[in-house]
């Protein structure tokens, strides 16, 4: 058994004009990063992999903080679809049996659903927690999951 953890990175900042790959966290997304931080304080996570556009990188921080783990930033994360996220999946280190990554929608919804044949609505900072039925992550295939746990910062407050 595995533990795939997907965090949809918080709510960003719109108000000026730049690069999606470059916009921070709002003041609410900084905030629900926190909440999700102290949420998540001493689980058994072994690794975060981050995209590395900014207000991904600026939801891991606290998380990383809390949780006591390496950050792994991981360009691909950004740009990737369902079957790409997939593949970073099976190429996960053998020996860490909970991931947790920070990314984006709608790949991170889709990868859920590829991976539980379930439907999950990840809002922004949004944490899915996924069981994989697989001894190691090479023999992540669709319909290996199961969707057990889904958790917002709004549910938090």
């Amino acid at each position: 058994m595995r533990t795939l953890r997907l965090l949809r990175h918080a709510k960003s900042d719109w108000s000026q004009a730049m690069e999606d790959h470059d916009r921070p966290l709002n003041r609410r997304g900084v905030r629900a990063r926190q909440l999700i931080a102290e949420h998540i304080g001493g689980w058994p996570v072994g690794l975060v992999i981050s995209s590395d556009a900014k207000r991904a990188l600026d939801t891991a921080e606290p998380v990383v903080e809390a949780l006591g783990c390496p950050l792994r930033v991981e360009p691909r994360v950004y740009g990737a679809d369902a079957a790409g996220l997939l593949e970073l999946v099976r190429g996960l280190p053998a020996d860490v049996r909970d991931v947790m990554v920070v990314g984006h929608n709608p790949s991170l919804e889709e990868l859920i659903e590829l991976l539980c044949r379930t439907t999950a609505r990840l809002r922004t900072a949004a944490l899915a927690t996924l069981r994989l039925d697989i001894d190691a992550w090479i023999e992540a295939t669709p319909g290996c999951g199961t969707l057990v746990d889904l958790v917002t910062a709004a549910d938090l407050r």
